[in-house]
């Protein structure tokens, strides 16, 4: 993106040439708000709301604020084109403690109208998440949910994922978050190191075509992550659970503004032949 006092040329904004604008509805970049003050969180978007699509208020914090620091917070996201909203975390907490509508009439009141379903916690039988989908979107809410379980050691299964992805998209959530945590070790798709189970991805993309894939959000908290899945995805591959610190890290490694991945699969150049080697033979970047 260009900015309208300075002509820089289209090649030093995006080198690739292949990084979609915000408009799209894949190449989204989700942050993790842990409890990050008012100041600073309108200062970040000032700077970066351009390249971000969400940003979800981490774990129960959203209950924890008062209600006008999360109006505000609210605004401003608004103003810079980000929807903001509750972890799904405070969505179990909720479920599991009979108070959902109460919590539901809550957030709309202070006026959020995205909001995360998810069961990595508590359990949600199927048939009642396709209801809570369903009831939860006839609100005016725009629905993400989640697959995975939270705890150290629980991996998916790409039947799991592929089974959830289809029936909450067709129940009415717009993305299914693939579980990673704020860590990304020991779950979902990372092993105890944070690295990826490539032979996975290589069967999720056997298994579900590029349309619905990219309704999937991957989180990716580590840099190394981040980097394996853009080359593995592609550059506009959806990602989550980013730190505020990281975004534009994320956003240079997306338009090959930094060495890991300004060749990214360009035959044209050797200047990162060696990294791309190592992926190709081992699965995993070389960092």
């Amino acid at each position: 993106m260009n900015h309208p006092d300075v002509a820089y040329h289209p090649r030093l904004v995006d080198p690739a040439g292949e990084r979609v604008d915000q408009s799209k509805d894949f190449g989204l970049t989700m942050i993790i708000d842990k409890g990050i003050g008012l100041a600073s969180f309108e200062e970040f978007l000032q700077l970066a709301g351009q390249y971000v699509n969400y940003i979800k208020l981490g774990f129960g914090t959203t209950i924890l604020y008062p209600p006008e620091i999360l109006r505000k917070k609210l605004f401003l996201a608004q103003e810079s084109g980000v929807a903001l909203y509750p972890g799904g975390t405070l969505f179990e907490i909720a479920y599991y403690q009979g108070v959902l509508k109460n919590y539901l009439d809550s957030i709309e009141k202070l006026g959020f109208s995205y909001m995360e379903i998810s069961d990595g916690t508590i359990d949600l039988p199927t048939s009642e998440r396709h209801n809570m989908i369903r009831e939860i979107t006839a609100r005016g809410f725009t629905v993400i949910t989640e697959c995975g379980k939270k705890a150290g050691g629980s991996h998916l299964s790409v039947e799991d994922l592929q089974k959830t992805l289809y029936s909450d998209l067709e129940h009415g959530a717009s993305y299914v978050i693939v579980e990673g945590r704020e860590s990304g070790t020991n779950v979902g798709i990372y092993d105890k190191k944070g690295r990826i189970d490539t032979e996975f991805l290589l069967a999720v993309e056997q298994a579900i075509p590029v349309d619905v894939r990219k309704r999937l959000i991957w989180e990716a908290p580590q840099k190394n992550q981040q980097i394996e899945l853009l080359y593995f995805w592609g550059r506009n591959v959806n990602m989550g659970n980013i730190q505020f610190e990281d975004a534009y890290n994320l956003e240079c490694l997306r338009r090959g503004l930094r060495f890991d991945t300004f060749i990214l699969g360009r035959e044209s150049s050797a200047i990162q032949a060696d990294c791309l080697t190592d992926y190709k033979n081992t699965g995993h970047i070389i960092l």
